[in-house]
C-alpha cells in the first residue's frame, strides 16, 4: 500500500506545483489575465474603475468586432489592429481612459447575454489565443 502511495505520489507532483506555480485554471481567461504588456485602459466595470493590461481589454474588445465563430487568423489580424490604434492613443502614456476609445468592452457577462455561455465557453478561448499569438505586434 505505502508504494502505491508512492508512487502515486511521484506521478502527481509535477501537477501539483504546477498548480502551485501557475494557479489553478477553473476559468477561462486565466491565461491573457497573467499578461502584462506595461500599457493599462482604465475602464469602468459595474460601476467601478479599473486598470486592465490592453491585452486583456483586446480579449474584451475583439467579441464586438468579430463574430465568434470566424476563424483565429481573422481575430488576430483584428486583434492587431486594434492594438495598433490603442498603442497610437496613448502615445507615450502607459494608461489610457477606455472612453477615449471607440471600443465595446464585453465582460464575460455581457458576452453570455449575447451569444449565450455554449458560443462562450467556445469562442472566448478563441479571442484570448489570437491576443497571446499577437502580443506586442502593431502595424507600423
Amino acid at each position: 500500500m505505502a508504494a502505491i502511495t508512492f508512487v502515486a505520489a511521484i506521478i502527481l507532483l509535477p501537477y501539483i506545483i504546477t498548480m502551485i506555480i501557475n494557479g489553478q485554471h477553473g476559468d477561462i481567461g486565466t491565461g491573457i489575465g497573467n499578461l502584462d504588456s506595461g500599457k493599462d485602459v482604465l475602464i469602468q466595470i459595474d460601476g467601478d474603475n479599473r486598470l486592465l493590461d490592453v491585452e486583456q481589454y483586446i480579449a474584451g474588445v475583439l467579441p464586438g468586432l468579430v463574430e465568434p465563430e470566424a476563424n483565429v487568423q481573422i481575430m488576430e489580424a483584428q486583434a492587431v489592429a486594434v492594438r495598433t490604434k490603442i498603442y497610437f492613443a496613448m502615445g507615450e502614456s502607459t494608461v489610457i481612459d477606455a472612453s477615449n476609445l471607440d471600443f465595446k468592452f464585453y465582460t464575460k457577462e455581457d458576452f453570455i447575454h449575447e451569444w449565450g455561455k455554449s458560443v462562450y465557453a467556445n469562442s472566448s478561448v478563441k479571442y484570448e489565443k489570437a491576443v497571446i499569438n499577437t502580443l506586442n505586434q502593431i502595424i507600423e
